[in-house]
């Protein structure tokens, strides 16, 4: 019975243990679990802030699992299951048969060490929804000894925001360094305190330096000891401590050694950054090769140079061909009108007639040419001072008038009463341009009438008046599929007007480059038969009337004088003889510049006619010999054929007090004898120039 008990008691107390036991087994169970679930869930909350799964294919059972994680970077199910076929399947299509090689290598390996093998490497995956992503996976494949493919573990991590930086990182270097290439220029990069310098490989391309070998030092690349304590005398600034931001850039032109040993025009900009402490820290710049533009900016200014003496060889051929030309035009026109005074009958007056005017009509010929000669070589000058503008019209219409009248033409002027009587402009351009509207309306008009009409274009009351000159006549017109033609310098409308009416084609570019030399501009309305109207619009001033001025009338009766011609063509020489003694004047004549200043030392002359170009002294030096002696107050009035602004000035700056241009004709000689100062050329003719106008005063 004791017995009995006893062991009734012993399997009471295993039982006992044996259920406290099984307790603590429970709960310790619980607590591992917890400890688990806590754990599973760390895991899966790392995993997803690191945007990083896992998944593990069981090759042997075909099956693949992944984490809540890849669940949800890839839209499939958690807890889902798929076949290798089906997993496969998720991998970009570009990608596959580079994963299956990587995979392949990996299992070769682990079956020959026996060891698992990991294996990195980036694909793109696709999303169940369609769209693809950039991963990175790291695996670890196993094989057994025989070569079978075990299993293999992944962590899958989302890198496509870095997989698209890193591309466009990419891109943009490369972008740079094509753009480096084209730009011919590379970079660098030099540490100070360390005294490293970096390349890039444009750089190294561009002095033809092998990469290898690291940067070339600065001796290698500015032998030249000047020039380089030039270039680092320049960058001194930059280094200085606490530098300004203006002085932290720098741009200087230098020459390095190319490889071959050539050397290279460059062009660096740098900038440099600081430490904390305010000490240069770090150069960096752009380096690049401005060899062609160098020798592109030499071969410029050097084809500037050329032009400029081209051009200074055209105007000194332009002065030579005028006076060339003119001289031979002074002494027909000056003889013709020599003639004028012989007793003549009525046949002989007819043939001196038509001889003057073919003289007349040469000048104009040879004018034109001149004139177009001097706008293509940009010497036409404008000069502007006070003048009457309906004296100007008047004198235009009388020019022409006689021609008008022989062909049944009235020829009338008529200025709008808002335009100023007296305006401030270039007289002589304006009555250039006319005269020529007027000759070409009369030329082609058989008869009617042509009217020269001036208006005021700007109303306001206080603005500077703009005025449209126009020219207007009832004669042929001008077809429309000719008025592209019109202002064409050489140009006619055809070869039937140069047979029947005569002219070069000049004037109307000549007039239309004179309008914009003033300012303004010119243009035309016309139709065939139905007449044409040829318009100018320029600036002009309001001016004051010039009460002290001598009136366009010469006087029929000069007084007597003494004058000295200095003259060394003969034929001028007769011509200024003939003219002058028609004038009731006395001359005496000299045939260099030197003769002159001696003539004037010994005789008292009331007026001296010096001719520009003269040999052993010409008439500058003359003049200034003059104003130099006792003659120093006697007028100097220049003969010239080439009367430029330039010439003007020098003119003036040796005391020449007005200018004659050849060919010189009676009426002009006698006006200059009348107001040998010329302070009546604005009332003038336009071939006698006014000196004594303020420099301000001329354009």
């Amino acid at each position: 019975m004791i017995a009995f008990a006893t062991a009734h008691w012993a399997c009471t107390l295993v039982t006992l243990a044996s259920i406290a036991l099984l307790a603590a087994l429970v709960v310790h169970g619980r607590a591992h679990r917890r400890r688990v679930a806590a754990l599973t869930h760390e895991l899966a909350e790392a995993q997803r802030i690191a945007r990083m799964g896992t998944v593990r294919w069981d090759f042997s059972r075909d099956k693949v699992v992944w984490s809540d994680e890849y669940a949800r970077l890839f839209g499939l199910a958690p807890g889902g299951v798929m076949n290798g076929t089906e997993f496969a399947a998720l991998v970009a299509p570009g990608d596959l048969d580079r994963i299956v090689e990587s995979e392949r290598r990996a299992l070769d390996e682990s079956a020959r060490t026996g060891a698992p093998v990991r294996r990195e490497i980036s694909f793109g995956m696709r999303r169940t929804d369609g769209t693809f992503v950039e991963v990175e996976s790291l695996s670890e494949l196993r094989a057994d000894m025989d070569g079978h493919p075990v299993s293999m573990i992944s962590t899958v991590r989302d890198i496509t925001e870095t997989a698209c930086a890193k591309r466009r990182l990419k891109e943009s270097e490369r972008h740079l360094a094509a753009a480096q290439r084209v730009a011919r220029l590379g970079s660098f990069r030099l540490t100070v305190a360390s005294e490293t310098v970096e390349w890039s490989k444009e750089l190294y391309d561009l002095l033809g330096r092998d990469p290898e070998a690291g940067p070339a030092p600065l001796p290698e690349l500015l032998p030249d000891e000047e020039e380089r304590a030039q270039l680092e005398a320049k960058l001194q600034v930059i280094y200085e401590p606490h530098a300004p931001l203006e002085k932290r850039l720098a741009t200087v032109d230098f020459r390095m050694r190319h490889a071959d040993g050539a050397y290279r025009h460059v062009r660096a900009a740098m900038e440099m950054s600081y430490d904390d402490r305010g000490e240069a820290e770090i150069l960096t710049g752009v380096i690049r090769d401005v060899t062609d533009e160098v020798r592109r900016e030499a071969d410029l200014r050097e084809a500037v140079a050329a032009a400029e003496r081209a051009n200074a060889a055209k105007s000194e051929f332009l002065a030579v061909i005028s006076h060339e030309l003119r001289t031979p035009m002074n002494g027909v026109i000056g003889m013709l009108g020599a003639l004028d005074d012989a007793a003549f009958g009525c046949e002989q007056r007819d043939q001196l007639r038509i001889a003057r005017a073919s003289a007349d009509t040469l000048l104009v010929i040879l004018n034109d040419i001149l004139d177009a000669s001097k706008i293509e070589a940009g010497k036409l000058e404008v000069e502007v001072a006070p003048f009457d503008l309906p004296s100007l019209i008047q004198s235009v219409v009388d020019l022409y008038a006689q021609k008008a009248c022989e062909k049944g033409i009235r020829l009338d002027g008529a200025v709008d009463r808002d335009v100023p009587t007296w305006i401030t402009a270039d007289s002589g351009r304006i009555r250039q341009v006319l005269s020529n509207l007027v000759s070409n309306a009369v030329k082609f008009t058989p008869d009617g009438r042509v009217v020269i009409r001036v208006s005021r274009i700007s109303k306001e009351p206080n603005a500077a008046p703009s005025l449209r000159f126009a020219v207007e006549d009832s004669g042929l017109g001008i077809p429309k599929a000719n008025h592209h033609k019109v202002f064409g310098r050489y140009d006619q409308l055809d070869a039937s007007y140069t047979r029947r009416f005569g002219g070069t084609g000049l004037g109307l570019s000549i007039c239309r480059s004179l309008a914009e030399l003033m300012g303004g501009e010119m243009g035309f309305s016309s139709a065939e038969g139905a007449g044409s109207t040829f318009w100018m619009d320029i600036p002009v001033q309001p001016a004051e009337p010039r009460v002290d001025a001598p009136g366009k009338d010469v006087p029929n009766i000069l007084k007597p004088m003494r004058i000295l011609v200095a003259e060394d063509n003969p034929t001028n020489q007769i011509v200024a003889r003939a003219m002058l003694q028609a004038l009731g004047q006395k001359v005496d004549f000299v045939a260099n510049g030197k003769e002159a200043v001696e003539a004037a030392e010994r005789f008292d002359y009331d007026l001296i006619f010096m001719d520009l170009s003269m040999p052993v002294m010409d008439g500058f030096e003359a003049a200034r010999a003059i104003r130099a002696g006792s003659a120093r107050h006697t007028p100097i009035v220049a003969l010239t054929a080439n009367a430029t602004q330039t010439e003007r000035e020098a003119c003036l700056a040796v005391g020449i007090s007005n200018i004659l241009i050849k060919p010189v004709t009676r009426p002009q000689l006698a006006a200059s004898l009348a107001d040998p100062l010329g302070l009546g050329a604005h009332n003038s003719d336009p071939d006698r120039t006014d000196l004594h106008r303020r420099k301000g005063e001329t354009a």
